[in-house]
């Protein structure tokens, strides 16, 4: 009797664990709070404040939230799997949340009120919830990075007005450093994190190429642990295809063709510049890093133009007024290409782009000679190739 109890217990186990996700009882979270500066009607009608989910490149809008007369919302998320979200705030700020047990409170700063408007989103903390502190942290980690990077243009632009060279040169150096001392802060997080989920969302911060055995070994971890974490399963695919791109792009490879159109309509191919040396540079007008760069940019073009210097500039923007505002307030006078996709932008993603800025200096044979050159760096790198 008890060895047909428990058969008849184990078939009644399968049956449950195999019934449909339809089946399953469903669970919710409420996430509430309030918008500071909610935009005007119209631009809420043409941006939603909306609920995503990421797919591959792609964000899936799941929900729709709806302000309140006093600026509050409350909507409620289904958390039936444990899994991330996005609350993309009007298209002001995005933020991802861990949807499982915890009710959420969470304040957005909503219009941006400053005169001049470049992408300098404000820290957002969420509330109510342990599992949520580690997006917090990684959060308020490369939100300071990114002040202390707009602070390091601001002074190293001073310094190039100056003819400071040799604080230039420090000023440069430091980007070297702010960039790894970001990198290690999240890994000290990844250590006082082991094995939960949200993990996952640390491991986006650190370099593919770089923390590639680190990255694989805690992905294998949340794997084995959360079956149900398809995230986990999908980031591993993505670091395959990302190390295959990022082949294509190393030093010494001939730059990938690609074709995209300018302020005017008409179509650029890289392979127009055949011939000549370019600098191949991502930048979006809402980047002050990129902002405060474009100035040395500018010196170095006008500087070596003559001698066979081109650039092409591939924009991360997504409002074209944005786009061509900033060229002609930045006085940039080179070529200027964009899908006007944001961060889809497609060559963005055929050159594996993770940060603006980006560059990639490409000789007269097409061939990747140098990357991510900025400031004082860019410019000794230019005259060793035509002189000074």
């Amino acid at each position: 009797m008890q060895k047909n109890q428990r058969s008849w217990l184990l078939a009644l186990l399968a049956a449950a664990m195999a019934l449909p996700a339809a089946a399953q009882t469903k669970k919710y979270i409420t996430v509430s709070g309030k918008i500071k500066f909610p935009p005007s009607k119209e631009q809420q009608e043409k941006f939603p404040f909306r609920v995503q989910k990421q797919d591959g490149d792609d964000r899936v809008t799941i929900d729709t939230i709806h302000l309140k007369p006093d600026g509050s919302y409350s909507i409620k998320i289904d958390a039936t799997r444990p899994q991330f979200y996005i609350l993309n705030e009007f298209e002001e700020d995005r933020l991802t949340i861990w949807a499982n047990k915890d009710n959420l409170q969470i304040d957005f700063r909503g219009e941006d009120t400053a005169a001049m408007k470049i992408k300098n989103p404000p820290y957002v903390y969420i509330h109510g919830s342990e599992e949520n502190n580690l997006i917090n942290q990684v959060n308020f980690i490369t939100y300071r990075n990114y002040q202390q990077m707009i602070e390091n243009g601001g002074l190293q632009y001073q310094a190039s007005l100056a003819k400071d060279t040799a604080l230039v040169r420090v000023m440069q150096d430091q980007y070297t450093w702010l960039g790894e001392d970001m990198g290690e802060r999240i890994k000290l997080l990844i250590k006082m994190y082991p094995n939960t989920p949200v993990l996952l969302y640390a491991l986006d911060y650190l370099h593919p190429r770089r923390d590639k055995e680190l990255i694989n070994t805690e992905l294998a971890k949340l794997v084995k642990k959360y079956p149900y974490l398809e995230e986990a399963k999908r980031k591993q695919a993505d670091l395959v295809k990302a190390e295959e791109i990022a082949r294509k792009t190393d030093i010494g490879v001939t730059a990938m063709n690609f074709t995209q159109h300018n302020v005017s309509g008409k179509a650029v191919q890289l392979k127009d510049y055949r011939g000549k040396y370019v600098l191949l540079d991502f930048w979006a007008s809402w980047c002050g890093p990129c902002r405060q760069e474009n100035p040395n940019v500018l010196d170095n073009y006008e500087k070596y133009h003559s001698k066979g210097l081109e650039i092409l500039a591939v924009s991360l923007d997504d409002k074209k007024d944005a786009w061509v505002k900033a060229i002609k307030d930045d006085g940039l006078t080179w070529e200027h290409v964009s899908d006007l996709k944001g961060w889809k932008n497609e060559v963005a993603k055929e050159y594996n782009i993770r940060a603006v800025p980006s560059n990639f200096l490409i000789d007269k044979e097409g061939k990747i000679v140098a990357k991510d050159l900025r400031g004082e760096e860019l410019t000794k790198k230019l005259e060793e190739i035509f002189g000074k």
